[in-house]
Formats: structure tokens, sequence, C-alpha cells
């Protein structure tokens, strides 16, 4: 029984010293890449036609863009201006906080816009 105690043990050794091995963890990790590529290479030999059924997941989000830079977005962003511009007037808000979080929802009314313009469009808040 000793002797399978033994078997056991030196398989289990060898087991670790081998996925610890340099050369163990440059085959997981090329093997991993190898069936990432493998995978964008399958996904983008697509059909065109396969693109067509996108149309539900666009609408909605379409739809959580004009959401957010629409009314409720920039009612939200103005009482967030509010809130901190007060704080900040009083002491409990950091002025370089206020400019980074102001810059941050400058960006996100932007987005639509400059995501729209590099694309080859003149604009209209990112709708196609």
């Amino acid at each position: 029984m000793s002797s399978v105690k033994t078997f056991w043990a030196g398989l289990k050794d060898a087991a670790k010293e081998g996925w610890n091995s340099p050369r163990s963890q440059k085959l997981v990790v090329h093997s991993v890449m190898a069936t990432g590529t493998a995978g964008v290479l399958l996904l983008t030999s697509m059909e065109p036609a396969a693109a067509q059924n996108l149309q539900a997941l666009e609408s909605a989000a379409q739809r959580v863009v004009q959401f957010f830079t629409g009314p409720f977005g920039r009612s939200v962003g103005a009482i967030a201006f509010i809130g901190m511009f007060m704080a900040a007037a009083f002491g409990y808000w950091n002025w370089g906080a206020l400019l980074r979080v102001g810059g941050s929802l400058a960006g996100m009314f932007a987005a639509a816009e400059l995501v729209s313009f590099l694309a080859g469009g003149g604009g209209g808040g990112g709708t196609p």
C-alpha cells in the first residue's frame, strides 16, 4: 500500500513541478492566444448578412444614448453641477475634483457627437 502512496505522491510532485515550469506556462499562454485568434477569425469570417440581425441591438444602444444625453441626462447633470458647486463653495468638495467631474460630464454629452464625427458623419448626436 505504501508503494501506491509513494507513486501517487511522486506523480503529484511531478505534476506540480511541470505546471509551474516556464515551458508549461508558455504552452498555456500560447494555447489561449491561439484559441482567441481562431475565435476572432471565425467571427470576422461571418457573412455580412448576419449583421442584419443586429438591428434590435443597435436600436437599444441608440435608446440608451438618447436616454443619457437627452432631457433626463441633462437634468441629472445640472443637479450634479449645482450640488458640486455648492459643496465646493462651502469647502466640502475639492475644486480639482469638481473640474474632473465636470469634464467627465462634458465628455459624456460630447461622446455621441465625437463618435459620429469620427465615423464620417457631420455630427447630429450620433443618430444614423
